[in-house]
């Protein structure tokens, strides 16, 4: 059978949460995000399953957000320096049923972003950048019964 190809959301959440334990990590922007600074939100935005006995290869678009310039700017080269490491170790998680296995690209960014939701001022700067990331299934043992 097909392996399920992971939850390639989960797993990146997963591995910078781990990585990041100052910061809050989410998929989604959160209502209450001056209550969460440092902020970290990553979700798929695009990619596909070259392979989908086994690999999904995504981009993935990361923002780090913090109440201060500089420490939003540090937050987001963090970012990548963990989701780099994670991918390095391989890094799994069987709530996402997978494992990073390799930091492919860096799309973009860090960039500041000065517009859009929620609207920047002095107390939010945010940073974005996008990465490729492969991912793969946990392995899975079959056992064979003779009969």
């Amino acid at each position: 059978m097909t392996p399920v190809l992971p939850d390639t959301d989960e797993l990146v959440r997963a591995a910078l949460a781990a990585g990041l334990p100052a910061a809050n990590v989410f998929t989604l922007w959160p209502d209450d995000w001056p209550d969460r600074l440092p902020l970290v939100v990553a979700r798929r935005v695009a990619g596909a399953a070259p392979d989908p006995r086994g690999l999904d290869a995504a981009l993935i678009d990361v923002q780090a957000a913090a109440g201060d310039r500089r420490a939003a700017h540090r937050l987001a080269r963090e970012v990548r320096a963990v989701l780099f490491d994670a991918c390095t170790a391989q890094f799994a998680h069987a709530g996402a049923d997978g494992y990073l296995s390799h930091f492919r690209a860096e799309a973009s960014g860090p960039a500041e972003l000065r517009d859009s939701h929620p609207t920047p001022g002095s107390d939010l700067f945010r940073f974005q950048a996008t990465y490729q990331i492969t991912a793969r299934p946990l392995p899975t043992h079959t056992h064979s019964h003779g009969g």
